[in-house]
Order: C-alpha cells, then structure tokens, then sequence
C-alpha cells in the first residue's frame, strides 16, 4: 500500500479520512480508506493498492471485461445496450470536433475497445486505444481488426503523437497520478485538441443516497473522487482550459444506482447475471423520470470538455 501525505490536486497537507470501505465487485472485505482534502475537497484513495498488486482486481471475472457475455442468454439484448453507448460517445466526439478521415482519436483506459469500433466505422477516421492491460480485447482480436491497441501508460505516447480528440471514458478516477498524465497529455496535444472527460461526480444524488455502498467509489479501483470545482482546478494546473462541465454523461446513471443496489444486497459479482436481467430491465424503466432531471442535477456522472490553453 501506498500512502499519499498531501493532497494530488492543489499538494495541501490538510486531509483527513472522509469514510471507509470495502472492495467492490470483488470477493474480498478488505476495508479501504478514503481521505479528503480540507481545502479543495478532492477524495481519493489513502492508501492506495500497488499498481503490481491492484491486476488482482481486474481479473476477466471483472463484470465490464466479461462485457455482454456475462448476461448469458441476454447477451444479445445488452449487446445493443453497449451499441448504443457508444453511439453516444460518438456523437459527443462529433459535436466537439469536427472529425476526417485524418483526425486521432485516442481513447485512454480503452478496456473493451467497443467505442473504438464505433468510431472507425461511423468516423472513418484514425484510432488509438491504450490501457494497462489487454484483458479487455484479448481474447475478441477478430471483431477489433484494423484498431492500434496497445497495453501502455500515457507516458509511453510518442512525444508527436499529436491527437486531435482524447477521450476519457470513466478512467481519470483510475489514474494514480492524473495531475502529471494530464499535462503530459497537453505536452504531446496540437493546440486545438480537444479532451473528452467522463467521470462519477462525488456531488451527486446517488453518492448521497448511498454512502459507503456507491459504486462510484468501484474500491479499490479509483483513486479519485472529483467535483466540478476540483476537476476545474486539476485541468487548469495540468494546462488545459475548461470550455464545459456537463452534469450528466453518456452513460445511464441509472447504472449507478443499480450497482451500487447490488453492493447493498452482497451481489456475487462472477456469477452469470440471468436471473438479475429483468429486475435490472425493470428498475431501468421505473428510473425514466428521474433520468430526465439530470441535466439540472447530477444523478452520478459528469462530463468536461477541454482544450489545451
């Protein structure tokens, strides 16, 4: 484990333990602490699981590797699910760049490279997806051809890279040093990239409603909780200029409150998730009404677009 004495963000020495809790999606009830800094209110992870040791929780028992095949027969029906997100992500990417044949688009913490599929088919443009492990496409090699995926950190980028769009899809809270991968991010950008960040937000309804039991803290696995004002604060630190902070994202936070249900019941993770299939459909609907609200407060996702300064 290792211990952090001031805070990531603004490096002040006032932190102190905002609550504890248990590894989620995961078998073990290893209790972890969370800290938050008394002056930019940034909570993260302290201490923090060692990057060796922290694979013995992205096994491909990990729900979102096992991806749609981990509904069993409703694999097909949660397929379209996944089609559908990243055809939002897609259009998200279309309505803050205006995307060639020769744009980049590099995906961080890429996993299950799905929404790279997406862009290369509805963009035809040029991708790059990176992230710390292949567990995501390794085995699915066929079905994501013609795709550079490489296991790698940001700071294995080319110096030239030079990507027009970086998105970051729900992977700034897995990052253990997002203050220096940020600017060295904007060191290897062109001065009108554009940067895509998607990420729980500790303001929201269901951090609130759920405590210890929200899926946003996804323990051990994030290391950062942010808020508008200290996502704010690290982007402009690490030289980018916030254009947008969104309350909502592409994902559903309905998926939020879902899983973090499951957490409360002691749900195994690893098992096939059949029989949770109609319930999940169920409250998913029941959820409609508080979905339309999001746009005037975050149910649990918030988005960020930025450019460099």
């Amino acid at each position: 484990m290792h211990q952090l004495y001031n805070c990531p963000i603004c490096n002040a020495s006032s932190i102190a333990s905002f609550i504890k809790t248990t590894a989620q999606m995961h078998s073990s009830k290893e209790l972890f602490n969370f800290d938050q800094c008394v002056d930019c209110q940034f909570v993260f992870l302290n201490p923090r699981v060692d990057l060796d040791h922290l694979k013995n929780y992205y096994t491909s028992h990990y729900l979102p590797y096992r991806g749609p095949e981990a509904w069993g027969k409703y694999k097909k029906l949660v397929a379209g699910s996944q089609k559908k997100l990243d055809l939002e992500r897609v259009k998200r990417v279309k309505e803050t760049y205006a995307i060639s044949s020769e744009s980049l688009i590099l995906d961080i913490g890429c996993g299950n490279p799905s929404f790279l599929k997406a862009c290369q088919r509805e963009l035809n443009c040029q991708t790059m997806g990176i992230d710390f492990s292949d567990e995501g496409w390794k085995e699915q090699r066929n079905q994501f051809q013609g795709l550079d995926l490489q296991v790698a950190e940001i700071k294995d980028l080319a110096v030239n890279l030079g990507p027009d769009v970086i998105t970051m899809w729900h992977y700034l809270e897995h990052d253990y040093t997002p203050l220096e991968n940020l600017s060295y991010l904007k060191s290897i950008s062109k001065p009108a990239t554009t940067l895509i960040i998607e990420i729980p937000n500790f303001d929201s309804i269901s951090r609130k409603k759920y405590n210890e039991n929200w899926a946003g803290w996804h323990t051990p696995r994030h290391t950062s909780l942010f808020s508008p004002n200290n996502i704010n604060l690290l982007l402009d630190r690490s030289g980018w200029q916030v254009s947008e902070v969104l309350t909502h994202g592409t994902l559903n936070p309905y998926l939020l409150f879902w899983m973090s249900e499951m957490e409360q019941k002691g749900i195994l993770w690893t098992k096939n998730m059949e029989k949770e299939f109609w319930n999940f459909v169920t409250g998913m609907l029941q959820f409609v009404p508080k979905k339309w609200r999001q746009k005037k407060s975050s149910l649990g996702v918030m988005t960020i677009i930025a450019t460099p300064k």
